[in-house]
């Protein structure tokens, strides 16, 4: 049985609360330093790992890590943030929405990790790496800009930034005066999303999410 960080899983090893107690141990070790874990479940209506059940015998699990998770990192929770988190969620990304304003992170669903940062988005600035796939969507070109630079820190799988073409290349002409490698700001997918004629924050999620499917299977070359 595969356990994806948010608690789903594929496969099964029997349903019950014997397979809540092992889905609820896995998503501990993902979030935890070790890489395995050894555990016995009691089929006893007492005691610390017992399952509650008393139909008597132990079950033991091995539970090991299988690689590591594929993370969407969103800059901006308003619409398109927001209908990108209901577009992506099915797919195989633990979700992290970043934004400056407590009621907006306060509406998504517990399941999606929220960051409160401040209007300039420096504050709990979020740990990248070759895993994040990151999108910025926030309200204002300047925290777009201000966000992008930071990011291009970091070694990510993916860099997408909305806008028009030209707030695009101002952004660009301005990292660039900055000092920031070419070859790198080249490598930032803006205007984020597949030309697919999409209007409205929704369309606009759904190329996003096209985008990032077509990066991770290693066929946006294709379009």
């Amino acid at each position: 049985m595969l356990v994806y960080p948010d608690g789903s899983i594929y496969g099964t090893i029997g349903g019950g609360k014997f397979e809540k107690l092992v889905i609820d141990d896995g998503v501990s070790l993902l979030n935890g330093d070790q890489e395995t874990r050894l555990k016995i479940y009691k089929f006893t209506g007492e005691g610390s790992d017992s399952t509650g059940m008393s139909c008597g015998g132990e079950a033991k699990v091995f539970m090991e890590k299988y690689g590591k998770p594929k993370r969407l990192v969103i800059f901006g929770g308003g619409h398109v943030g927001r209908d990108l988190v209901k577009v992506a969620k099915d797919l195989d990304f633990s979700i992290t929405v970043v934004d400056d304003r407590k009621d907006i992170l306060e509406s998504y669903d517990p399941g999606i990790k929220t960051v409160l940062t401040d209007d300039e988005y420096i504050s709990n600035f979020p740990e990248l790496d070759e895993n994040c796939y990151v999108v910025i969507v926030t309200r204002s070109h300047n925290s777009d800009r201000n966000v992008l630079e930071k990011v291009l820190s970091y070694e990510c799988a993916y860099v997408g930034m909305i806008g028009s073409q030209k707030k695009v290349t101002k952004v660009f002409e301005s990292l660039t005066e900055s000092g920031i490698n070419k070859e790198k700001i080249s490598e930032v997918h803006a205007p984020v999303g597949l030309d697919i004629g999409a209007e409205g924050p929704y369309e606009i999620a759904v190329s996003i999410a096209a985008e990032l499917i077509a990066t991770v299977k290693g066929k946006l070359a294709k379009f």
